[in-house]
């Protein structure tokens, strides 16, 4: 009876551990799979020729900001569809309105400028002239982006 009971115990914990080694194994390849499916972080290397430290350094910048950016952009689809809803339902410029406007604009300013902080940290990472050719491919996206809470948001 014992011993069917430890060859029973060995056998979970050998199933435990295939599973942990599996799942391991699967998590490792689905963020090597998201870093290649960013087509920004496959163009900042090909583009631009960054040697492996600098690559290294955008991916930490890039996968560190997306998630604030996610946020962000969250913040403004809620900020612009509390002002569409306003204008829907007034007559004429409320107050309310007139904040929610505001909001919107506060909103997508603040986002403007944190992103244009991401992009001047990433374009830190390089020499003069990578930093030169990424910034002139960049920055006229993300000074007309109207960052409306659309997918375009999630591109950065």
């Amino acid at each position: 009876m014992k011993r069917g009971l430890l060859i029973i115990l060995l056998a979970l914990a050998a199933g435990g551990a295939t599973f942990w080694v599996t799942r391991t194994h699967q998590q490792t390849t689905r963020q090597e799979v998201l870093l290649d499916s960013m087509p920004e972080l496959a163009w900042l290397r090909g583009e631009l020729n960054l040697n492996n430290e600098q690559f290294a350094q955008a991916i930490a910048l890039h996968t560190g900001y997306r998630p604030k950016c996610v946020a962000m952009c969250h913040d403004i689809a809620e900020a612009r569809a509390k002002m569409e809803a306003l204008a829907r339902t007034s007559r004429g410029m409320t107050p309310e309105l007139a904040a929610a406007i505001g909001e919107h604009a506060r909103v997508q300013a603040e986002c403007r400028k944190k992103m244009l902080e991401h992009l001047y940290q990433t374009a830190a990472l390089m020499d003069e002239k990578q930093a030169a050719r990424y910034l002139e491919k960049v920055l006229p996206l993300a000074l007309n982006s109207d960052h409306s809470g659309t997918a375009s948001c999630h591109q950065h």
